[in-house]
């Protein structure tokens, strides 16, 4: 179980049925869900993984997956997991200071738990630490009064790619910005002619909507696990006037049918810690779900050992080119 949930169990009076739990966190133990399904904790996050954690163990009633909306929070008491991004975190509390005059965070020392204080600084009157455990630090904030309006929107940020605007929310990878990886495939890939695509892990769906673009009679379909991704690949896919799917998926967990092509930038990093299940999983699941001719192209930094880890699935690993610290791979012919 995650440390953060057995920093919070040490503080039963504040887990109540009042209470809500904004954040990410997919390791739940059983002591955990048994207290949250005993009061009837609401559990609000932008993380597909803690959404499903959740489900089968208390009611869907009690969770909420999207972006936070503070309005329902007015009166309550609200518990934030400190996310992986700073801007996220005080994009919320910003938010959340417009309607609530208090709430507590509770973060990892080695995720920012030990910085609380002086990132919350412009927006808080007094932060105070009432608890240190399980290498946590669990902090009592007291909001200075804002009238800022809570909307999302208002901290976007843009970037273009292909001459076009991109919008980002705040916690979305390339928030305001078009990383080198994204920019290497865009450069070196053409739109294909016909076909099914598949952008995995969409962040604002810069991949799949530039192919749709170029080519609108492409069949597109984008996913992410973090729900500020998906709400803003669905404004940019609105903003640029084109149709795609855009939907939650753990990897290729929740998507069905086959591709043509799948692309990806995927993320890893967990936190500090260097991950690759995404792309390992990526690599043993695409094989079942490209068409006979289909191919991957993905994007990697260039240290990381990506063509073996695809030749354990694929016949055809080529590297087409390297920049910038990237390489870009297309892999086909599965085995």
């Amino acid at each position: 179980m995650s440390n953060v949930y057995d920093a919070l169990l040490r503080h039963p009076m504040l887990l109540t049925s009042n209470t809500t739990i904004l954040g990410n966190e997919a390791q739940l133990s059983g002591p955990w869900l048994e207290h949250v399904k005993t009061h009837n904790i609401k559990i609000s996050t932008t993380d597909w993984l803690t959404a499903q954690a959740y489900r089968g163990h208390i009611s869907d009633d009690d969770i909420t997956f999207g972006p936070t909306d503070v309005s329902t929070l007015k009166d309550k008491v609200v518990i934030l997991l400190w996310p992986k991004s700073k801007v996220e975190g005080l994009t919320l509390l910003t938010m959340l200071a417009s309607v609530a005059t208090s709430c507590y965070v509770v973060a990892a020392n080695d995720a920012g738990g030990k910085s609380i204080k002086s990132a919350t600084k412009e927006i808080a009157n007094d932060c105070t630490k009432i608890d240190s455990a399980r290498h946590c630090g669990f902090w009592s904030l007291d909001f200075k009064p804002t009238d800022v309006a809570p909307n999302w929107l208002k901290y976007a940020r843009s970037f273009t790619a292909d001459e076009r605007s991109f919008l980002t929310l705040p916690g979305v990878f390339g928030h305001g910005k078009l990383d080198k990886g994204t920019a290497l495939l865009l450069e070196n890939i053409p739109a294909p002619a016909h076909g099914r695509i598949l952008d995995l892990g969409c962040g604002s769906g810069v991949i799949g909507l530039t192919m749709k673009v170029r080519n609108p009679k492409l069949d597109v379909i984008l996913t992410d696990v973090d729900a500020l991704a998906l709400r803003s690949a669905e404004l940019n896919s609105v903003r640029l006037g084109q149709t795609v799917e855009i939907l939650a998926s753990d990897g290729l967990e929740d998507v069905s049918g086959r591709f043509d092509y799948i692309f990806s930038n995927p993320p890893f990093h967990q936190g500090k810690r260097t991950d690759y299940d995404f792309a390992l999983r990526l690599f043993r699941d695409a094989r079942r779900q490209l068409t006979r001719d289909g191919q991957v192209w993905i994007v990697a930094n260039r240290h990381l050992g990506y063509e073996e880890w695809a030749a354990e699935s694929f016949n055809k690993v080529d590297v087409m080119v390297q920049a910038h610290g990237f390489k870009l791979l297309c892999v086909s012919h599965p085995k």
